[in-house]
């Protein structure tokens, strides 16, 4: 997730744990640890994202360096947990009067709901994590949530506007919630009657924090939270549905290996989907614009706000594929935009040869490559562009160079495919 909404739900946190302390000692707190519990909830919230400070160059991998290790050890359990007995560790040694027996516990849980929150918020979308480290290396992927997603920033600002906030807060929550707004308006990507839906909302989530009682105010925003995240998983399940429906007609004798799943911003009732089968030695990837609920939103009507999403050039897979021409499904649900063929055997080839190649494999969930004129392999992650237009692509000389490393060992996304199984 982008980090102002981790901000966001470090907040939230803060305003719970400050509430708490209030009744637990039957006194409104101090500034100071009304202040502390603040920068705890942000920090703690924030923290796991400390692994871009070494995430790349720093360990001399380039870009391979970035793709294996963001989202990497910060970002499991055993770390988080780690991490948030050092922050509340740090406050008690800084701060003499979060000793109290009655305000040091909840600061405790604090840092401890901070750091796992990250964790929690970052599972909801494609990119993933794999938070059961070292005891479980797998990438685990929520296909939820979109990246930025707007409707969470209406669903808590509102209620932290009116909560324990100085003028200099309330001002910058204050624009960071126009600001959302604004975009929705101003982006493509964001249909006029979606903007209008989410405008609406804004208000009368403004218009219910402002009458709540102060001691309900975080657990409304929870819950319009919540319902936020659990609208999207509900969305996502039903499109991954209609893409298996869909590819169980279309390709009956293909095996459906991965559906990846990204919503619309502010809209989950659409979602951009690749889709990943295998049939003997044919290794495929296709692109769709799903309708999730399509009595509600069509397929067609989807497709405009879906490209805008793919600015990044994750489409165009024409470039080195068969083109495959947007069409109707048979399930009116579904518009198939292009196709990706390649070979399953040299995928695992260049695995066992390429030991650079098989570390990127630990990151890649949508491999795409080709050759050069010199033999050297692009290789690209769909979820996040082709070849050139993408952040995930990584080049690789013809000849195997020395193997890289501090490769973490995650386990490949797509040891279906490579393993043979």
């Amino acid at each position: 997730m982008d980090n102002m909404t981790h901000a966001l739900a470090g907040l939230l946190m803060a305003d719970a744990t400050i509430s708490s302390i209030e009744r637990r000692t039957g006194a409104p707190i101090t500034r100071g640890v009304r202040a502390t519990a603040v920068i705890l909830g942000i920090a703690a919230a924030e923290f796991p994202d400390a692994d871009l400070l070494y995430s790349g160059e720093l360990l001399g991998m380039g870009k391979l360096g970035y793709l294996l290790h963001h989202r990497g050890h910060t970002h499991t359990i055993v770390f988080a947990l780690i991490i948030a007995f050092a922050l509340w560790g740090l406050v008690q040694l800084v701060r003499r009067d979060t000793r109290d027996p009655l305000i040091r516990a909840p600061m405790l849980w604090l840092a401890l709901g901070g750091t796992l929150s990250h964790l929690l918020l970052d599972f909801t979308n494609s990119y993933g994590v794999h938070p059961f480290w070292p005891f479980e290396n797998s990438w685990y992927y929520g296909d939820a949530i979109f990246i930025v997603e707007p409707w969470l920033w209406v669903a808590a600002i509102p209620a932290l506007l009116f909560g324990p906030r100085r003028v200099v807060g309330r001002v910058l929550l204050s624009l960071a919630l126009v600001g959302v707004l604004a975009l929705a308006w101003m982006v493509d990507m964001v249909p006029s009657d979606v903007a209008t839906i989410l405008t609406i909302g804004a208000a009368l989530s403004l218009i219910a924090a402002r009458y709540t009682a102060p001691r309900h105010r975080v657990a409304l925003a929870t819950g319009l939270w919540l319902s936020v995240e659990v609208f999207g998983f509900a969305m996502s399940r039903a499109a991954s549905h209609v893409v298996a429906e869909e590819m169980r007609l279309r390709e009956p004798n293909a095996t459906l290996v991965d559906v990846v799943l990204t919503s619309a911003a502010a809209n989950p009732l659409c979602q951009n989907a690749i889709v990943i089968d295998v049939q003997n030695d044919a290794y495929r990837v296709h692109t769709a614009t799903v309708a999730a609920v399509p009595e509600l939103r069509s397929a067609l009507r989807c497709e405009g706000s879906i490209r805008d999403v793919l600015a990044n050039g994750s489409d165009g897979l024409a470039r080195s594929s068969r083109a495959v021409g947007a069409s109707e499904s048979s399930l009116a649900g579904v518009r198939w935009r292009d196709e990706w063929t390649g070979s399953r055997s040299e995928l695992q080839a260049l695995a066992a040869t390429h030991c650079e190649f098989a570390a990127a494999l630990e990151f890649m969930r949508v491999p795409v490559w080709r050759r050069d004129a010199t033999g050297g392999v692009q290789l690209s992650d769909l979820r996040y562009g082709l070849y050139d237009n993408g952040f995930a692509s990584v080049r690789f000389a013809a000849v195997p160079r020395e193997c890289p490393g501090f490769v973490p060992g995650w386990e490949p996304p797509r040891g279906d495919v490579i393993g043979g199984g």
